[in-house]
């Protein structure tokens, strides 16, 4: 499995399926799902690096942000509220990773709706909007959730959260 999959999503998949008091029965689609998920994380994020990689990003200004920026910073900030809560306070690691998935799931939903548009989703529409900027704010929002996303990966993904905390510009 380790071979097949990586050690990122079995020890994704080990600490997901139940909470750790519980006895499991092991699946081998249980893992394929948690080596999916990371599939997505990936996508999700190397789709995104170039634009809110680096230096140079302000701060997203709750002020000036549309309804879908503002849900979007709600849904990210709620997750670290979750995750924290989950692993430090109930050590419950299999409904932060759940947590996760759903602001996944958000950054997706909220993609689409972007100029850049989804990752993987190339189409007529892409052209035509070729050489058009995101706004500063949506740069900024999608920024925070990204690496709030990596960060919160990194217990449980270590190998995997590092790689795209480098591809997000970062050295540390």
């Amino acid at each position: 499995m380790m071979q097949k999959y990586g050690a990122d999503a079995l020890r994704l998949y080990v600490v997901f399926v139940a909470p750790p008091e519980k006895e499991i029965e092991w699946t081998d689609s249980g893992i394929e799902g948690s080596f999916r998920f990371l599939a997505r994380v990936w996508r999700l994020v190397d789709h995104w690096c170039e634009t809110v990689g680096g230096e140079g990003v302000a701060a997203p200004q709750q002020a000036s942000l549309n309804p879908a920026e503002r849900s979007l910073r709600r849904k990210t900030h709620d997750t670290i509220r979750r995750v924290t809560a989950d692993i430090e306070q109930r050590q419950q690691l299999n409904t932060a990773v759940s947590a996760l998935m759903e602001l996944v799931n958000e950054l997706y939903a909220f993609s689409e709706q972007t100029v850049t548009g989804g990752p993987g989703h190339r189409s007529d529409e892409d052209v035509e909007h070729a050489g058009e900027m995101e706004r500063a704010d949506t740069i900024a929002v999608v920024r925070e959730a990204i690496e709030s996303l990596v960060l919160m990966l990194s217990p449980f993904a270590p190998h995997t959260a590092e790689e795209l905390w480098c591809r997000l510009g970062y050295q540390d």
